[in-house]
């Protein structure tokens, strides 16, 4: 029995931490040759992370992909990433491949991208992937053409009045504020109709709520695709100062469907 205790949490140990960390374009050739070299300090502040120790080397994670891509794609020029700047490479790392497992710290100051940090440099084989940003959005546009095709009855094509054109999508929201008047504020967005509170829970970690929405919208201009509308107009406007206390956790691209 002792033995088993002992290899599952050997097993538990060695299980995978995959993280993922967004920077420029411009360091991809640096990341092969060196890895993710630790910062004092981001390149939009003028003092170090560390009010103890401002020597100390940080290297900022997001937990998931989705994630990365979400805030990588909604809050480009927010400092959020720091002195990095657009095009964005989402560089996939294993924390566990380090000979010394670093503690993951919470990054208390963006609780709503799910971000963390370890202190000191991440070293090459550690990297298991570098995706650039134009690699990230052709194929987040080919899995929503695909999904949108699966949706069609029969698999048959056609043609679709343009005035009653009528989507919906499921987003998670963190909001800070009270439910309610934040559904409200997003049903005054241009185009869209109908906001619905599938699932809330409150949150130890931000004192407010993750909310599950269902948003049915009718993108006003014909050109544009049910997909380009969230992306281009929903969930930017949703980030913005807008709808206050409230930011987009994920977005569930396979639930985009055209009514």
């Amino acid at each position: 029995m002792e033995s088993w205790k002992r290899f599952l949490a050997e097993s538990r140990e060695q299980k995978p931490k995959i993280y993922f960390h967004v920077t420029s374009q411009d360091n991809m050739e640096g990341i092969k040759a060196r890895g993710i070299m630790g910062s004092k300090q981001a390149g939009d502040r003028d003092y170090s992370y560390s009010e103890k120790d401002a020597g100390e080397k940080r290297v900022y994670l997001f937990s998931s992909q989705e994630t990365a891509y979400m805030a990588a794609f909604s809050r480009p020029d927010s400092g959020i990433f720091g002195g990095s700047k657009p095009p964005f490479v989402f560089v996939k790392v294993d924390l566990a491949k380090m000979k010394t497992q670093p503690e993951i710290h919470d990054d208390m100051e963006l609780p709503d991208f799910d971000a963390y940090y370890v202190v000191g440099d991440v070293p090459p084989h550690a990297i298991l992937s570098m995706e650039t940003e134009a690699e990230a959005s052709e194929k987040l546009e080919y899995e929503d053409e695909d999904d949108y095709n699966f949706d069609i009855d029969d698999d048959m094509l056609y043609e679709v009045d343009e005035k009653l054109r009528v989507f919906e999508v499921e987003l998670f929201l963190r909001i800070r504020g009270g439910v309610d008047d934040t559904l409200t504020d997003i049903r005054s967005i241009n185009g869209v109709t109908i906001v619905s509170n599938l699932e809330t829970r409150g949150s130890l970690a931000t004192g407010g709520y993750n909310t599950k929405t269902r948003i049915k919208f009718h993108p006003q201009q014909e050109a544009m695709t049910g997909q380009s509308y969230v992306k281009q107009i929903l969930i930017p406007t949703i980030n913005s100062r807008a709808i206050p206390n409230c930011v987009v956790q994920r977005y569930v691209s396979k639930s985009l469907r055209q009514l």
